[in-house]
């Protein structure tokens, strides 16, 4: 934080002599400003998820500033990546993080980034923080508050029919090798295997299983191009383990959406969300009847 401190002060002498949010007072960012952003960016993701703090939004209004200088752009905006892609990359590139366990805040940011404990119900379990892959996705997204632990802020902000339409489109221009990759979680892990816990570029697909596969990403497709309704589907007399595993398949690609390779930041939360909707469905068919039975009933 001290070092934040002084990083604050020289983006304010800039500001202070020419009303420049950028290091050397120009109109546009130049080499310092563009050496520090991707830094930075990482530095926010990570900061957040692994420790419960945010560098936004704490005094440092220089620092703010030059920050929401390079959102405004639509050169920077077109590469950047969302926290969870930072914090799923960086382990690999730079060695594995450890999340301050005696900060409470934690679990939240861990559990939000991750998946999205914002919107569980009050009565619900919490997912576990061990294991990333059983934070989940919740509808509606969250990150329409600004108050969340990843807002999307004005310069990224798109209506949410645009950003499910846009999570349609680049799930359907690519739509059948998409299928084929989700059916990697119940094929061949293949050799070698890297030590990204999501890198498995030599996994071979499962063919038996890209017809349900197809049809559950259809109804997401669907449900992302309607909007107001989400798929819904009795998934009491699949059997257990056939369940198990059509879930794999959902998760894997939940799991691996990239931002900004695959889509932008909102429409991959409304995608995420909406697969996820479908893993709980797989996951636990009982509950889902019962909550479409409160709803029937008001």
């Amino acid at each position: 934080e001290t070092l934040l401190d002084r990083v604050d002060q020289e983006l304010g002498k800039s500001w202070a002599a020419s009303q420049s949010p950028f290091f050397l007072g120009t109109e546009t960012p130049t080499l310092i400003d563009l050496q520090f952003i991707s830094h930075i960016e990482r530095m926010e993701a990570s900061v957040i998820y692994w420790k419960g703090v945010k560098m936004r939004g704490q005094g440092r209004e220089n620092l703010d500033r030059w920050l929401a200088a390079f959102d405004e752009r639509e050169s920077y905006r077109a590469t950047k990546s969302d926290f969870f892609t930072h914090v799923m990359d960086i382990p690999p590139q730079y060695g594995y993080a450890y999340a301050d366990g005696s900060n409470p805040r934690v679990r939240d940011s861990v559990d939000f980034i991750g998946g999205g404990s914002y919107n569980y119900p009050k009565d619900g379990a919490r997912p576990s923080t061990t294991d990333m892959k059983a934070a989940s996705w919740t509808l509606p997204i969250p990150n329409y508050d600004q108050d969340s632990w990843e807002p999307i802020r004005p310069p990224f902000h798109v209506p949410e029919e645009a950003a499910r339409h846009e999570a349609v489109y680049e799930l359907t221009r690519n739509y059948d090798d998409v299928v084929k990759f989700a059916c990697r979680a119940t094929g061949d892990e293949g050799r070698p295997q890297y030590s990204a816990p999501l890198a498995d570029p030599f996994a071979l697909a499962n063919p038996a299983d890209r017809e349900d596969v197809d049809l559950l990403f259809r109804m997401a497709a669907t449900s992302l191009l309607r909007g107001g309704t989400l798929p819904q589907f009795d998934a009491s007399q699949i059997p257990r383990e056939r369940r198990e595993a059509l879930a794999r398949c959902v998760k894997y690609v939940r799991d691996r959406v990239g931002v900004p390779r695959d889509m932008s930041f909102p429409a991959a939360q409304h995608f995420r969300g909406h697969l996820n909707h479908l893993v709980g469905i797989l996951a636990d068919p009982a509950a889902q009847e019962a909550a479409r039975e409160r709803e029937a009933l008001g």
